[in-house]
């Protein structure tokens, strides 16, 4: 990855943006982990502890500071905005200077065949004549995936204009439970795909040592209703890096 420590590469500024953003996610992984381990149950009781019911509604409606929130939309528009970056580098100068609000990386769930739809994804790359580069941006698109729901593109991208213009990216102080596969399947059966698994539902089926682990999650991340903050933002970083890896072997 020479783009990565190159100074004079086109994608310098690219690559100190991300380091920023990795640089966030390890502060806030420490900031997380802080006010789980001052909390009143940093170590989650066995599921055959009395005091694990107790433990699970205290992690449910423990407050998050606001701040978290915060850092993780500072992290979300810095992995965003690198896309955006990709573009303008691509665009030719007539573009830059008549097209400058309309330059961005396109994002689109559904293919854009209707006369709207397919003028704002042209618009937002009109300045890129290379062929190859265009490509790889129409290969990336949500649509073009086995389940744009769930592409990593489309919830960063989601993430951020959520952050943006309506509230702060939600997160939860939750409990995980650490469920194996067959009580699971036993439990979900006659169940809608939806269904949330209330610790009645365990309640004498659990054998053995299963411990229910503190997280500090994003609701609705894709398909995903509970994704740990962490792991998420670290999964959105690290397809970014890869789509910018893609574009950099493409020559300016």
């Amino acid at each position: 990855m020479d783009w990565w420590t190159d100074t004079t590469h086109p994608f310098s500024g690219i690559a100190e943006k991300l380091k920023r953003a990795n640089q966030n996610i390890r502060n806030l992984q420490s900031e997380i982990g802080l006010f789980l381990k001052t909390s009143k149950y940093p170590v989650m009781p066995n599921m055959h502890d009395d005091r694990i019911f107790d433990a699970m509604k205290y992690h449910r409606d423990r407050p998050v500071p606001v701040r978290f929130r915060v850092l993780a939309g500072e992290i979300v528009h810095h992995l965003r905005s690198s896309l955006d970056h990709i573009i303008w580098e691509f665009s030719d100068d007539v573009s830059r200077e008549k097209f400058i609000h309309q330059i961005g990386f396109p994002v689109f769930e559904k293919e854009p065949i209707k006369e709207k739809p397919l003028a704002r994804y042209e618009g937002a790359i009109q300045g890129i004549t290379n062929p190859d580069v265009r490509t790889l941006i129409g290969n990336l698109q949500p649509y073009k995936t086995t389940d744009p729901f769930d592409c990593p593109l489309l919830i960063l991208n989601k993430m951020d204009i959520f952050d943006k213009h309506r509230e702060l990216i939600l997160v939860a102080s939750n409990a995980q439970i650490n469920i194996p596969g067959t009580l699971y399947r036993e439990i979900m059966r006659d169940k809608p795909a939806n269904y949330e698994i209330t610790p009645a539902d365990l309640a004498g089926k659990l054998k053995g040592d299963h411990y229910d682990v503190p997280q500090i999650s994003f609701r609705d991340f894709g398909r995903r209703k509970i994704q740990p903050v962490i792991p998420g933002l670290t999964e959105l970083y690290n397809y970014v890096v890869k789509v910018i890896d893609g574009f950099a072997v493409v020559r300016l």
